[in-house]
């Protein structure tokens, strides 16, 4: 853990863990606003901040731009994505995500997993899916986070087994495409991706090689909050059940979304 953001608390267990957003503080606004462009377009354009085309004011609009032509669910999808890459990175210092937040062929999220992340400690490369939505009809917080969680496990182990390419290639290109030259895991996670992808084309493809995260985002009243005894408990199964190599668990609940996207259009209007 890497401390403390105001308006944001914690509580974990192992490989686990909730946060509870309980108000965007002026602490997390100015996290947005540091780390949005990296976020967006990947590490490496630490390089050419001073550049209009990743400026914060470029990065505003074209998140603004795939944002306003989505549907409400994917919508509250790219807001629980953007947190993700947000908090986690933020929350713990030896993750650091390896792949861009945009798309790079078309005005959209990317397709395939959501994130790759490496674990700097030992330079492991971690697959990770975020599940975002509201509270579901007739079930409670920790049953719709569990139900979030689910979706996110099966999901991810139907990808992991599959001979299909394009999930390898997309991320093979975002992480060559995102990452600094200068990063000293690069080549390690392009080498490991490179190995899983052949291994998918041999039909050798299986999630019990992957190290995985799985993320979950409720937007829902704060008045009731997620517990991690059901995340733990839900994790020790996954874990019996042996579907991966290891797993990271991390749940977020916050009131709305629509907060973050307001934050986000008074930027783009002040700058």
């Amino acid at each position: 853990m890497t401390g403390k953001i105001d308006g944001v608390f914690f509580k974990l267990d192992g490989e686990n863990a909730i946060c509870h957003v309980e108000y965007i503080s002026a602490e997390l606004k100015g996290l947005i606003k540091k780390n949005l462009s990296t976020i967006c377009h990947g590490s490496h354009i630490h390089d050419y901040f001073d550049d209009p085309l990743y400026s914060y004011q470029t990065t505003l609009e074209s998140f603004l731009e795939r944002y306003d032509s989505k549907t409400q669910e994917t919508q509250i999808g790219m807001i629980g994505e953007l947190l993700s890459h947000l908090l986690l990175t933020e929350l713990y210092d030896d993750f650091e995500i390896a792949s861009a937040f945009f798309n790079l062929e078309e005005n959209s999220i990317k397709k395939g997993f959501d994130l790759v992340l490496c674990r700097t400690s030992d330079k492991s490369l971690w697959i990770t899916e975020v599940k975002s939505g509201m509270l579901h009809k007739g079930r409670g917080h920790d049953k719709t986070t569990r139900d979030l969680l689910n979706s996110a496990k099966q999901d991810l182990n139907k990808r992991l087994n599959e001979t299909e390419k394009k999930y390898w290639y997309n991320s093979i290109n975002s992480v060559r495409s995102s990452l600094h030259d200068e990063s000293d895991y690069k080549q390690t996670l392009l080498k490991i991706l490179r190995s899983e992808g052949n291994n998918a084309v041999e039909a050798k493809a299986t999630s019990k090689d992957n190290s995985v995260v799985l993320i979950t985002n409720l937007f829902d009243s704060m008045q009731t909050k997620i517990t991690l005894s059901p995340v733990v408990n839900f994790t020790a199964k996954l874990n019996k059940a042996a579907l991966f190599y290891k797993v990271f668990v991390f749940c977020i609940q916050k009131e709305t979304y629509s907060n973050v996207v307001e934050f986000i259009r008074s930027e783009a209007v002040a700058v």
